[in-house]
């Protein structure tokens, strides 16, 4: 009996970790989405209604909500309170947000460039950085979706095989 048992928890064990990795794989497309949406709408408060960058990251933070949303305010929260440059509260907002969601830290690179023309450029060359940022985030959710179609149901199998 304790035998038997304890083969329903590993087999449950095991098939609750792939359900859990595929999980991952199946919101990465999404949240990629969620960011895009919001260096969108970020594009919109600098360019059009000028606010402050930490009011405007703010703002976008809680427009957005869940792992992007937090980005969001640990940017502003870095750029006000630690004294920060930009590109530096980018980084460290990525940082800080990859190991709660289904982030990595290469999803934010198409806002290194964004990040380094904020400080320093005016609006008109601020759109093409938004522009460029844009297109390598759509790319980004595209081959996201891809991996997510290959790998999410091969994690799932193997959650439940690993167990045999």
């Amino acid at each position: 009996m304790l035998k038997l048992v304890g083969s329903v928890i590993i087999v449950f064990a095991t098939t609750l970790i792939g359900f859990r990795m595929a999980h991952a794989y199946r919101e990465r497309p999404r949240e990629l989405r969620r960011l895009l949406q919001a260096v969108q709408q970020l594009q919109a408060e600098v360019e059009y209604h000028a606010k402050p960058l930490p009011r405007a990251l703010v703002d976008v933070g809680q427009n957005s909500g869940g792992a992007c949303g937090k980005w969001f305010v640990a940017a502003a929260k870095h750029l006000q309170e630690d004294g920060r440059g930009v590109a530096d509260s980018f980084v460290a907002a990525a940082q800080s947000i990859v190991a709660e969601s289904a982030y990595r830290l290469s999803d934010f690179d198409p806002l290194d460039g964004v990040a380094a023309s904020l400080a320093t450029m005016d609006t008109a060359h601020l759109h093409g950085q938004f522009q460029i940022a844009a297109q390598a985030l759509e790319q980004a959710e595209v081959r996201a979706r891809e991996e997510a179609e290959r790998s999410a149901r091969l994690w799932q199998y193997l959650g439940v095989l690993a167990a045999f």
